[in-house]
């Protein structure tokens, strides 16, 4: 007899076979379908325009609440968004100097 029976006996060669049997399934990974956008940092010389951006995209917002929210970094622009949506928001504000990123 060779291998681990023979070192250890029948009892490890079971265990060892036992163990990698009993080894937990991969976890399904449920693609997420909703999104928060988060402001992460600005790039202070695209301050204006990243404000500006902000405010268009969040109708409800006013230009002050706009430019509190820009100054606030980091923060969440937006909660519970669509993946579609989150990513276009991420690349408009990108765009105009934001750190963005989806959680």
């Amino acid at each position: 007899s060779s291998g681990i029976n023979a070192e250890y006996g029948p009892a490890a060669s079971t265990a060892a076979s036992a163990a990698a049997a009993d080894a937990p399934p991969e976890p399904v990974v449920e693609e997420k379908t909703s999104f928060d956008v988060k402001l992460m940092g600005i790039n202070p010389s695209m301050k204006i325009k990243l404000i500006k951006a902000v405010k268009e995209a969040l109708p409800e917002l006013n230009l002050v609440a706009a430019k509190k929210l820009v100054e606030g970094a980091p923060c969440t622009v937006k909660e519970k968004v669509p993946k579609a949506d989150a990513e276009a928001l991420k690349a408009k504000l990108s765009e105009f100097g934001g750190d963005i990123t989806l959680e």
